[in-house]
């Protein structure tokens, strides 16, 4: 190889799988040696040193951008084509050798393919993604933890809270990072499981921001170990939504929210999981606070005892006009309170109101005595007139004094919250 500074390569590069070009400094875009093992990308050597191929040529054209041939020694990654125009992922080294005073400058390029590599390192990139998205669409938390109790790794939903609170868990005692308890809840069953190498379950609460999240807990063994170390795998899935739905079923349960004038801890519950499911799917929602017109006369007329029984029959009237998904509440005195879930629009509110308000006019009827019956509506809507229960019983409550005021039997909206300076 005197061609090339008189430097033997050949009994070297020639035995390795990794390619080897040299070039001489102003030798232009013909190299002076290939090592033999170009040979696996399908061309010869001399399809390089004769000229009949330009390197330049088979690069990926996505690739020639900003990709440069400094001798730094640093990995560069790109695609070249071979032989038979597939694509393939490259290593590329670029060192200048040794200079010898009197011989041109000499540089080696070393490619080395790892098209395997790469296909592989994007297959497992795609395989984690995918189980990514699974693991978003459950609300579940996973800790592998060591039988000594460390806990070796955290995953799972990205909308589950619990998530960021077990990652700082990573590397720690479970029984040092969490309170006595709460630590021999996770332990105990994680040592039975790997011990017996049966399956535990277990569940849990745990509070975070002023909320209470209800966990059920899976172990199942890890099989083989996890980072040297014997270990399960914990899935704690969050249960709050079905446990919150469970109490207000047993709430609920032989308890009639148009019979019983005293609903108001019923109301504020069923007020606040309606709220919290349109925040969640970002519906509006309406809120109706009923009042029946000057219902003292109607009293005085017919005695307490049919008043009542008329207020049931305004209960069912009521119940008539609504939607099907809508919620009812008899308050105390002649009050009503009604829950719009999944409102498509204002005007649905006023439509419904306006069959209320109707319906109650009628109810009347078949009472002795000349009885009339009207009654006075406050409309407000979430998210317009307010964020929480609070805001929005105080709207609706402005807008009801607002109807009294103009003479009742009619429904009133409340004013739009006042824009933030």
């Amino acid at each position: 190889m005197e061609s090339c500074g008189g430097v033997n390569f050949e009994h070297v590069v020639n035995i390795s799988p990794v390619v080897s070009f040299v070039w001489i400094s102003g030798g232009g875009d013909v190299p002076c040696f290939v090592s033999g093992a170009v040979a696996s990308f399908g061309y010869a050597p001399s399809d390089f040193t004769s000229g009949k191929i330009r390197y330049a040529d088979i690069v990926h054209p996505a690739d020639r951008e900003g990709l440069d041939f400094t001798p730094d020694c640093a990995s560069r990654v790109y695609r070249i084509a071979d032989a038979g125009g597939n694509w393939r992922w490259v290593s590329h080294r670029i060192c200048r050798l040794e200079h010898t005073p009197g011989v041109p400058g000499e540089f080696l390029w070393t490619l080395a393919d790892i098209t395997a590599h790469k296909e592989a390192d994007d297959l497992l990139r795609k395989n984690e993604e995918e189980l990514q998205a699974l693991l978003n669409a459950i609300p579940a938390v996973l800790l592998v933890v060591a039988e000594d109790g460390e806990c070796l790794r955290v995953t799972g939903s990205r909308d589950t809270p619990l998530v960021k609170e077990a990652a700082g868990l990573v590397g720690k005692k479970v029984a040092e990072a969490l309170p006595p308890e709460r630590g021999s809840e996770i332990l105990v069953p994680v040592k039975r499981c790997i011990e017996t190498g049966t399956p535990q379950f277990f569940t849990f609460e745990i509070s975070l921001a002023g909320r209470t999240y209800f966990q059920e807990a899976r172990v199942s063994p890890f099989e083989g170990s996890f980072g040297g170390k014997r270990a399960a795998i914990v899935v704690a899935l969050d249960a709050t939504s079905r446990k919150e739905l469970e109490d207000e079923i047993m709430l609920q349960a032989g308890h009639d929210p148009l019979g019983s004038p005293s609903n108001r801890g019923h109301f504020n519950r069923k007020l606040l999981l309606s709220l919290a499911e349109a925040q969640r799917t970002g519906s509006s929602l309406a809120f109706f606070m009923i009042d029946l017109d000057h219902f003292n006369a109607v009293n005085e007329a017919i005695g307490r005892d049919m008043a009542d029984l008329l207020l049931k029959g305004v209960a069912r009237k009521i119940q008539g006009a609504c939607r099907q998904d809508d919620i009812l509440y008899r308050m105390e005195g002649v009050n009503f309170y009604l829950i719009l879930p999944r409102l498509r629009n204002r005007e649905e509110a006023a439509m419904t109101a306006d069959r209320i308000l109707g319906a109650i006019r009628t109810a009347a009827a078949g009472y002795s005595g000349d009885i009339t019956l009207s009654a006075t509506i406050g409309i407000s809507l979430f998210p317009e007139n307010g964020q929480d229960g609070k805001s929005l019983l105080r709207t609706a409550e402005a807008a009801l004094s607002s109807g009294k005021a103009a003479g009742g039997d009619r429904f009133i909206f409340a004013e739009p919250a006042p824009a933030e300076e």
